[in-house]
């Protein structure tokens, strides 16, 4: 009788401690595929931007486990620029998916400065034959100001990828309206929800396709 009761309580434990574990492997399955991305080297693609590109769950979304997220939550574009090197370019991979500049808009940062940045990085990719692929600045909500400021950096960004045939993503288009991002793609003001990064993953899935990668 008491080995009975001891083996229901050990499968019992068991039991808790698989769930348990499949459970946390569930919530954290990117983190954890990020480490293996990470342990194997050399991503074939590079996610590169703010919170808005961190807080997606690229292996999950893109199929794929040769995609680094090493994006920058909380920088604005100089951040981006002083750790290219290391979290891009020392990395080799083919391709280098970047998207920023809201937080340097809402931090008040000049235009000038801001185009400067973004150039400097794309040239940095190109000389390192990496190919850069843009996503444009995706607006914030019921901001006009920020909007006006949005609309001037990606006039710019559109101007310099046309130029030196750079892809770009426009994800606004799919988004947001003319009041800025959609209240049903957005969580707050400024971050995406799941289905709008499911939107943004089937235009890099295609931008991939494109480029056989």
């Amino acid at each position: 009788m008491k080995t009975r009761k001891l083996l229901i309580l050990s499968l019992t434990l068991n039991a808790v401690l698989i769930a348990t574990f499949l459970i946390l492997g569930y919530l954290y399955r990117d983190k954890i595929a990020q480490r293996f991305v990470k342990l194997k080297g050399d991503p074939a693609i590079v996610m590169y931007g703010n919170s808005i590109t961190a807080q997606g769950k690229w292996v999950e979304l893109l199929g794929r486990t040769d995609v680094m997220n090493n994006a920058l939550p909380g920088q604005a574009t100089y951040h981006f620029l002083q750790l290219i090197q290391s979290h891009v370019i020392d990395l080799h991979p083919k391709v280098c998916f970047i998207k920023g500049g809201i937080n340097d808009i809402t931090l008040g940062v000049k235009q000038d400065t801001i185009r400067s940045n973004f150039k400097t990085m794309l040239e940095m990719l190109m000389q390192n034959s990496i190919t850069p692929v843009v996503t444009l600045t995706v607006y914030e909500r019921n901001d006009p100001s920020s909007k006006k400021e949005v609309d001037a950096l990606n006039a710019f960004l559109v101007s310099f990828c046309t130029q030196n045939n750079i892809t770009y993503i426009d994800l606004n288009r799919y988004v947001s309206d003319s009041n800025g991002l959609r209240t049903d793609y957005s969580i707050d003001k400024t971050h995406l929800n799941t289905k709008a990064y499911k939107i943004w993953a089937k235009e890099i899935s295609r931008v991939l396709k494109e480029k056989n990668i």
